[in-house]
């Protein structure tokens, strides 16, 4: 359409990347894992089947309402009493095995995977996705030289190692404290989605 006065910053993540990366952890200790129903959506229950498969993790894609995370929960429980791992779809209203084809050739098109910054982890090849040479008229990060830093923040917060299931929000010095909803200091707080907004709201024990 002519616009040259457009920008993207590209903060989109590959999220069968950072699984991996987890799983390799040297203090990795899970069972299994409720896949992100949004995620399916687009790129399909089957781009999960690795984690049974080359893992022997069991695999759970559910929705968000509390029926979903209730059935997702039952779903994989199941395969670990059982020593069962599988990929189960329990979202089928929303996600199909193979995703959204138009919006993945959309992707496809526009963006490549890149090597990507991640709290915790560190640094994961081909776990972002930036602009193609073709659309780097339009990069931000091109445009502002921004670059993002290999670093965690030097504050107590412990959001990478709650992230990664090393610690709990509550061993966390900050959580509850000077970190609420209303005045985050980590990612794990800022998300209504994160671990410690979770445990803020429905697993304190308030006077």
């Amino acid at each position: 359409r002519g616009i040259d006065n457009f920008l993207l910053l590209s903060m989109l993540k590959k999220t069968d990347s950072a699984l991996k990366a987890l799983i390799s952890q040297p203090d990795f200790r899970v069972d299994g894992f409720i896949c992100p129903g949004h995620v399916a959506t687009i790129i399909g229950a089957e781009s999960f089947r690795f984690l049974p498969e080359r893992y022997g993790l069991g695999a759970v894609v559910c929705g968000f309402e509390a029926a979903d995370i209730l059935m997702g929960v039952q779903s994989l429980m199941k395969q670990i009493v059982n020593h069962a791992p599988r990929l189960e779809n329990e979202y089928t209203i929303a996600v199909s095995p193979h995703g959204n084809s138009a919006a993945l050739e959309i992707m496809k098109r526009v963006f490549k995977p890149q090597r990507d910054v991640w709290r915790g982890l560190g640094e994961i090849e081909d776990s972002g996705m930036g602009l193609r040479e073709e659309f780097s008229q339009y990069d931000g990060g091109l445009y502002f030289g921004f670059q993002p830093k290999n670093t965690e923040d030097t504050t107590a917060c412990c959001c990478g190692d709650i992230i990664c299931g090393r610690k709990e929000p509550y061993d966390c010095p900050l959580f509850a404290s000077c970190c609420t909803p209303e005045r985050p200091v980590g990612p794990c707080m800022v998300s209504g989605e994160g671990a410690c907004a979770a445990a803020y709201h429905y697993g304190r024990t308030v006077d």
